[in-house]
């Protein structure tokens, strides 16, 4: 149980979380991302429910079949989804933590004009331990997947408001 508490108030493991989702948005789109998807990032990764869903859903799949999985007799989890919205505002501090150890660590710098974030540092790191390792992939998979949709399909899917 502690563990899993240092891990959410850690910024540096959120640093390493965000540089890996606009790692996978830039990627696939090859922009800068949006500030406000950032913040879906922790409350997304660091739920292991929600990160569980993430984890099984291919890539191609996308976030709708994702987020359609919660209501799936078999896991009857809805309530995740739709507690998401207070989970990104109780999460917003150490997002926002989270985003200036990304900078201050050189994986990310932000385009002042546009509110948008690119990625610094493009080699993945593979030193971290395995959970973090999934929770990087996690993380880089929602990006991919943000980045196939506009702030409003997202926020229509995650039930969300940016």
């Amino acid at each position: 149980m502690f563990d899993e508490y240092d891990n959410v108030r850690n910024p540096m493991l959120g640093a390493y979380l965000l540089w890996n989702f606009i790692l996978g948005y830039f990627s696939e789109k090859n922009e800068a991302v949006p500030l406000e998807e950032l913040f879906i990032v922790l409350p997304m990764t660091m739920k292991e429910d929600i990160a569980e869903q993430i984890k099984s859903t291919n890539k191609v799949s996308g976030m709708r079949i994702m987020s359609d999985k919660f209501m799936k007799k078999d896991v009857l989890k809805n309530d995740l989804i739709s507690n998401l919205h207070n989970d990104i505002q109780n999460m917003k501090d150490i997002t926002a933590m989270s985003i200036a150890e990304a900078i201050k660590a050189g994986l990310i710098s932000m385009d002042i004009e546009n509110n948008t974030f690119f990625p610094l540092e493009l080699r993945k790191r593979n030193k971290e331990s395995a959970n973090i390792l999934k929770m990087g992939k996690n993380a880089e998979k929602i990006g991919q997947w943000c980045a196939e949709m506009d702030l409003m399909q997202i926020e229509e899917i995650l039930k969300v408001r940016f």
